[in-house]
């Protein structure tokens, strides 16, 4: 928003110099962006007026003018056809600098020596007429300084408005933050108008079809109206706001806009049909307008028109059309002051692409109450400018009434928020300055009635920011803030997942991160090709090799092998924690398990000279699982034998009877697949199974206080009995007494008979009362050996 200083003083007294009110500004939420000088190229032209004019006695087209400066008088050599004894126009004496830069000489033209110049407006930069001279106001002094009389000496502020404040979108809206901040009284422009006795109810009508984005409208019409360029002072003040002036009725419409914020539109009334104006949406086959600049546009079934009786005559809030606009011959006026739904007006215009003055401040939300101040002052300068006649009443229709909250401020509040203790006396002066003067108080609060223009402030937080904008930022002592601090305890999950990286970095892995999106072929690898197998398939992919998201981990762990084995790294240990997804029926978003995976693969040890290299095997990971699990609480943990297609051999991961994952080596046709040459061995963990599984904390157990009784037990049973069964029988039958069963040896061979093998193990013995002695142990000892017997069919191997 462009602000221009010698505007907003018709408003307002400006008491301070603008560069610091352009501060006071900033500092108060609206950022002053540039202080700009419009630029005046002309020294010593002054008003002058003409005392005589007569005809060149050597050229037809030519005049004598005598020109009176008020010290002395000038014969001046003219070619315009404007003029005339007893105006006032631009002088230049002999000396003055026009807008060429250029000191004007006295010229002979001819034969008669022209002793200083009338201007038009494009010599002296101030535009681009040169149809004639700059006739000047009748009421100037002659020889004033045409600077100082036109006013032309200005400052121009570029404020950034903020979607929130569309009421400083207007001169009249940023002179009441000037009135706020400075204290003083508020001037509002005076309207007077002279209606006709001709009542516009005779010729127009208003029908508001859309209520919901269409509230309210408001018109008024002006007749005889004539068609010509507007006084110069409004032309210069939309020049240095950066509109172009076009005729005296637009330049009305666009100078109300600056002034008060209210968007408006004025018709041909000639070019509407019936006389009636209809605020709706558009027809079905209405498919297609023509606006003001010449373009077709398309029409949604959403964008609110202004229709004649018959046809749109404009889109609503963002543009008018060709076929109603303002032209040359235009006589009679109807004026259109609108209220429209904000969304409404946003959608349509960037449906349309087509961002106007009027759409920027509709679609933000404009002042309902302002329709009617801003319609009559727009009918008062038509008819002004124009010479026309203001028809008797107004069309006023406002099917749902727009109202404002009333809000409570709370003084304990507002010095809590602001951190500064505020008095009521400092709180009710600033809202009296922003025009909210308390309706009712109590001890420690104030009820204040929210302002039309003011459709940000909703909350009583938005009151409390008022008063430190008008208080001031900077009187607001800087403070830390009293906080208590308290860590919240993370999650089960997200401590079990750091636990977890603990560990396996503790046990050599690197942890490592893949894409979740992978080609649809590795997971055809491991799980075959399987035609009810489904994906979650990405529905705009880079390239086919990320097509889908993943359903396991394993893909990427063994891409990671393949890729490290081509940089010649063949000791790899590598683990990731991510997500996999699983899709659901019915247009569900997908299932997102987390997952946790590892990849083992070359040697135990880095070989040396006194230790030989042990590649990897099958137990390996498994023990990584058991350490894995053990440190994460999760117990007890068995491992059943499973046929995995792409595992040989492969193990089902259980705590009781949840399956938590599998592990095992990857089958050799795979591996081959991969180009692995390795043996690669893998594991994979539900981890939400996981985390359901494990414990909250340890539970510490005492050191023991007596001395175990150690025992060896070895048995030979059917090969088909897991060891895991066999080690829960023994604590089983061993219970109280037995601590510990630890499996030492498994044997199969001479002289086990054939099918069967030996299984020796570690018992210890501890009573926590008291010191067992060998006599006491013998008996739980036989029990132990009688149980395994009666179970298993197992015999002791001596």
């Amino acid at each position: 928003m462009r602000l221009s200083i010698n505007w907003l003083k018709d408003f307002v007294e400006v008491t301070i110099p603008p560069e610091e009110l352009a501060d006071r500004l900033t500092l108060a939420g609206l950022e002053v962006e540039a202080v700009e000088i419009p630029d005046v190229r002309f020294v010593g032209v002054m008003v002058g007026r003409v005392e005589q004019v007569a005809a060149h006695p050597q050229a037809d087209r030519l005049k004598l003018a005598d020109v009176f400066d008020g010290r002395r008088r000038y014969r001046v050599v003219c070619g315009a056809p404007n003029v005339q004894a007893g105006g006032l126009y631009p002088f230049a004496p002999v000396g003055a600098v026009l807008a060429d830069g250029k000191p004007l000489k006295a010229v002979r033209l001819r034969g008669i020596l022209s002793e200083g110049m009338l201007l038009a407006e494009d010599e002296l930069g101030l535009s681009d007429d040169h149809s004639g001279l700059m006739e000047l106001p009748s009421d100037l002094t002659v020889g004033s300084d045409l600077v100082e009389a036109l006013s032309l000496r200005d400052m121009v502020l570029e404020v950034a408005i903020t979607p929130n404040r569309p009421d400083c979108l207007s001169v009249l809206g940023l002179a009441r933050e000037v009135s706020a901040l400075l204290d003083v009284p508020l001037r509002l422009p005076s309207v007077e108008l002279q209606t006709d006795t001709e009542s516009i109810q005779r010729w127009a009508a208003v029908d508001i079809e859309d209520p919901e984005n269409c509230p309210r409208y408001t018109a008024r019409m002006v007749v005889d109206l004539q068609v010509r360029p507007s006084p110069f002072w409004l032309r210069r003040r939309l020049q240095v706001s950066g509109f172009r002036a076009i005729n005296n009725l637009v330049d009305v419409t666009n100078y109300v806009l600056l002034e008060y914020g209210q968007p408006l539109h004025a018709f041909d009334f000639d070019c509407l049909q019936g006389g009636r104006i209809i605020v709706r949406r558009p027809r079905t086959e209405e498919t297609r307008f023509t606006t003001l600049d010449g373009q077709d546009r398309p029409l949604a079934w959403e964008t609110l028109l202004i229709c004649d009786a018959a046809v749109p005559v404009a889109i609503a809030g963002v543009m008018g059309g060709q076929a109603s606009e303002v032209t040359g011959d235009t006589r009679r006026v109807l004026i259109e002051s609108a209220y429209f739904n904000p969304p409404s007006i946003r959608r349509a215009s960037k449906r349309l692409g087509l961002s106007s003055e009027s759409s920027y401040r509709f679609e933000r939300g404009i002042d309902p109450e302002t329709l009617l101040p801003a319609l009559d002052r727009a009918a008062q300068l038509m008819a002004e400018f124009g010479g026309g006649r203001i028809l008797h009443g107004l069309i006023d229709v406002c099917p749902r009434p727009i109202s404002r909250p009333r809000l409570r401020l709370r003084l304990g509040r507002t010095s809590a928020v602001l951190g500064t203790p505020l008095d009521k006396p400092l709180v009710s002066d600033i809202l009296r300055r922003l025009q909210m003067p308390p309706i009712t108080e109590d001890a420690d609060a104030l009820t204040v009635q929210v302002p039309s223009y003011r459709g940000d402030l909703t909350r009583e937080v938005d009151l409390i920011e008022e008063v430190a904008r008008l208080h001031g930022y900077d009187q607001i002592p800087v403070t830390l803030p009293r906080l208590a601090m308290s860590a919240a305890r993370p999650p089960k999950e997200a401590r079990l997942r750091e636990k977890a990286r603990e560990l396996l970095l503790g046990m050599g892995f690197f942890e490592v991160i893949n894409y979740a999106f992978q080609p649809d072929r590795l997971t055809t690898l491991l799980e075959g090709d399987d035609p009810d197998r489904s994906f979650v398939k990405v529905a705009n992919p880079i390239s086919e090799e990320q097509a889908v998201m993943r359903r396991s981990l394993i893909p990427g762990l063994l891409q990671n092998m393949r890729l490290n084995a081509a940089h010649f790294i063949k000791d790899v240990k590598i683990f990731e924690i991510g997500k996999t997804f699983w899709p659901c029926s019915g247009g569900k978003l997908p299932d997102e398990p987390l997952m946790l995976a590892g990849l083992l693969t070359g040697a135990r040890t880095t070989p040396a000279w006194n230790l030989a290299e042990t590649a990897l095997d099958y137990y390996d990971v498994k023990g990584v699982v058991e350490n894995l699990l053990a440190g994460l609480l999760v117990n007890p943990v068995n491992f059943k034998p499973a046929s995995v297609s792409f595992l040989y051999p492969g193990a089902l991961i259980q705590s009781g009877e949840t399956v938590l994952g599998w592990f095992g080596e990857i089958h050799p046709d795979i591996a081959e697949q991969f180009d692995l040459k390795p043996r690669a061995y893998v594991f994979q963990l539900d981890f939400v199974l996981v985390t359901a599984a494990a414990k909250e904390c340890a539970h510490f157990t005492p050191l023991p206080r007596y001395p175990a009784v150690y025992r060896d037990l070895a048995v030979t049973l059917a090969a088909s009995w897991p060891s895991d069964q066999v080690t829960e029988a023994i604590y089983a039958l061993g219970h109280p007494w037995l601590v510990e069963a630890q499996l030492f040896d498994v044997y199969a061979g001479p002289p086990v008979p054939p099918g069967e093998r030996s299984l020796a193990f570690h018992l210890h013995y501890r009573d926590p009362e008291r010191t067992l002695t060998d006599e006491a142990v013998d008996p739980w000892h036989e029990a132990v050996i009688q149980g395994l017997q009666e179970k298993f069919g197992a015999k002791l191997r001596t």
